[in-house]
């Protein structure tokens, strides 16, 4: 496996644990979205995401130096072109369905609201830099 993929399969397997504690906890209710608890929990899950990358990705490349510092050749080049782009439509069409999401009549109060838009946000931000992290992934797999 190369150091690329190697990079991939962090990103999505620490997405996948980070902000599925949080959108768990959310979803299942075990913590109120519209609370500071809420954003402690976000923060907290943020702040993991950025020391468990880091802290991966050194380990990947301190036991293969080598295969980290090589430049990227123009396959590699052209899987994060690809990957970026499916990356950037899943955002669009994301960020879209926000957009369309805030001019549907709802009953509650305003906090909620805009909490609700928020974290529906972020989770497109998620699912948009997850799929770019799995896209790389199966072209890496499937030798593109």
């Amino acid at each position: 496996m190369s150091f690329r993929e190697r990079t991939a399969w962090i990103t999505a397997i620490t997405i996948i644990v980070c902000f599925g504690i949080y959108y768990g906890a959310v979803f299942s209710g075990l913590v109120r979205s519209n609370t500071w608890g809420s954003f402690h929990l976000g923060l907290a899950c943020i702040i993991s995401l950025v020391v468990l990358q880091l802290a991966l990705n050194l380990i990947a490349s301190l036991l293969n130096p080598k295969d980290a510092r090589t430049p990227r050749d123009e396959r590699d080049r052209m899987i994060h072109a690809r990957s970026h782009v499916i990356g950037y439509y899943i955002l669009m069409f994301g960020v879209a369905a926000v957009l369309l999401s805030t001019h549907i009549p709802m009953h509650g109060d305003f906090g909620d609201l805009m909490v609700n838009t928020v974290n529906l946000g972020v989770l497109v931000m998620v699912i948009a830099a997850l799929s770019v992290a799995v896209s790389q992934i199966i072209m890496y797999r499937r030798g593109i």
